[in-house]
């Protein structure tokens, strides 16, 4: 466990130096992909509020994020977790 948490803390050093290509790579990601998919399965598929303001509250916690220049540590899995809960909602609407 060590090793990987080792591993984790030196390529987030390295995102920390290449803080403008993580920035822009979260964003190109969340924005032009994850968020459109989303809000389409949740209108085809008659989402809730819930579910709505769950996606509204993730990606806007990744924006303010990286607009608030956080370090990588904390950017890193919050776009994950918000990665995932997005393609849970996908799921939940599709299905």
């Amino acid at each position: 466990m060590e090793n990987i948490l080792n591993w984790y803390n030196i390529k987030c050093e390295e995102a920390n130096f290449n803080r403008l290509g993580v920035m822009a790579f979260v964003l190109l990601i969340q924005t032009c992909i994850i968020i459109p998919a989303t809000l389409l399965a949740i209108s085809t598929g008659g989402g809730s509020l819930l579910e709505v303001t769950t996606i509204a509250i993730l990606s806007f916690s990744v924006l303010a994020s990286l607009l608030g220049d956080l370090p990588s540590t904390k950017v890193i899995p919050l776009f994950i977790i918000s990665t995932v809960v997005h393609l849970l909602v996908i799921l939940i609407n599709v299905i």
